[in-house]
């Protein structure tokens, strides 16, 4: 018989970080293969199963441990690609996530160093110290990181970042 309980808190954990988890796992794995990041998601969730966290439910450390444990699965499944590359097989792509623009496409090709603490603070919104928590880094390396990092992203934009000023890279480059 089903356990009503452990469904209501596992419907309530998934809707309550589902989404952060899949982008984080996104944003990491996806220049190396979107696949992936379906991967790393499920494992998340599985490791909180076989061992769930030792915090109040709902709590902002149940969120940092749910952001942790993301970046950690993705690293074990990025580490465990190089490792043991695999043999690629013809498949259909998986779609991306809804949000997939051109600004988020100049995100997927910064450096790794750049995109996590980007994307955690910039899209997230998660505060200094979350992100270097999660990123295991100390808070003064990390500002340093988005500093070069939203310069990285943009020179790929073409945004003036002292002026505001944004072009297209594909209209300006239609100009003769």
């Amino acid at each position: 018989m089903e356990n009503t309980a452990y469904t209501t808190e596992a419907e309530r954990v998934i809707a309550a970080y589902g989404t952060m988890v899949y982008r984080v796992c996104y944003v990491r794995l996806a220049p190396v293969d979107p696949t992936l990041a379906d991967d790393a998601y499920q494992n998340v969730f599985l490791t909180w199963v076989e061992h769930p966290p030792r915090v109040q439910p709902g709590s902002e450390h149940e969120k940092a441990w749910f952001l942790r444990c993301a970046v950690h699965r993705c690293a074990d499944l990025y580490r465990s690609r190089r490792r043991h590359p695999m043999e690629e097989l013809p498949e259909t792509v998986p779609c991306p996530p809804e949000d997939t623009t051109e600004v988020m496409d100049a995100l997927l090709s910064l450096p790794e160093k750049y995109r996590m603490p980007l994307y955690l603070h910039g899209v997230w919104g998660f505060s200094i110290r979350e992100t270097a928590a999660a990123l295991g880094m100390n808070e003064a390396a990390l500002r340093m990181r988005l500093t070069r990092a939203r310069r990285a992203l943009a020179e790929i934009l073409e945004y003036d970042l002292k002026g505001g000023a944004y072009e297209n890279r594909k209209e300006r480059r239609s100009d003769p």
